[in-house]
């Protein structure tokens, strides 16, 4: 499916609004983006990064991070969640539960020229999962033979605004192809407007963010060119 036009983005909505609610749901700047967890897309001296050396960012985020992370010292899992959530290359793939989020995401930030050559879409990713996610279960994401999903506790207002979770990659540095996967590419010309009218929705920086940056952000695109 394509958005080329406003009639086409609510006929979307529609249809995976009425879709069954155990969807989830990725959005991206551009259809270029593959489902590539951020430790699988960084490189140091043109090679993928070793799991020993992941293990040894997780250890000296978590020395590093103690203050703010005490309370999740011996879980592996919530911890990489944290890092993740600040910037911290994982094997972890942000996901949402809410559709008006993801498209948000795919939307936010304007295309420039260099990314039109690229690619003339953003993306959404859609993923109808086997079965609910256990709220409580627990794992070593270094340890798994299959692709498992993680939902974090509520300890950011960010995950909670954003109804975020997590897709944890035994192999990170491949892109992810499940089955159930579909993908809705938005044309370039009509995000702008679609952003808009995710303001009117009530979508925007500051309902996604819920923070001091995020009303700032909100404000600045405001009185901006790219409102």
């Amino acid at each position: 499916m394509e958005i080329h036009s406003i009639k086409d983005f609510y006929f979307f909505l529609e249809k995976y609004s009425e879709s069954s609610n155990n969807l989830i749901f990725r959005g991206v700047k551009s259809s270029e983006y593959k489902l590539t967890p951020s430790i699988g897309r960084l490189k140091r001296k043109g090679e993928n990064i070793t799991i020993r050396e992941e293990k040894k960012a997780l250890k000296i985020f978590k020395h590093r991070s103690y203050p703010f992370t005490k309370d999740y010292q011996d879980d592996n899992i919530e911890l990489l969640s944290i890092g993740q959530h600040h910037g911290l290359p994982t094997r972890l793939l942000d996901w949402t539960k809410n559709l008006l989020a993801s498209v948000y995401f795919a939307v936010e930030h304007p295309f420039s020229d260099f990314d039109i050559k690229s690619s003339e879409f953003s993306a959404i990713y859609i993923h109808k999962p086997k079965g609910l996610a256990n709220l409580d279960s627990t794992f070593d994401p270094f340890e798994i033979e299959e692709v498992k999903r993680f939902i974090p506790k509520h300890w950011d207002a960010r995950i909670i605004s954003q109804g975020g979770l997590f897709t944890v990659h035994p192999n990170p540095y491949e892109p992810w192809n499940p089955e159930n996967l579909e993908i809705v590419k938005i044309h370039y010309s009509i995000r702008k407007q679609i952003k808009t009218n995710l303001n009117r929705l009530g979508i925007n920086a500051g309902t996604i963010y819920p923070d001091l940056e995020g009303i700032c952000q909100h404000m600045k695109w405001l009185r901006s060119d790219n409102h």
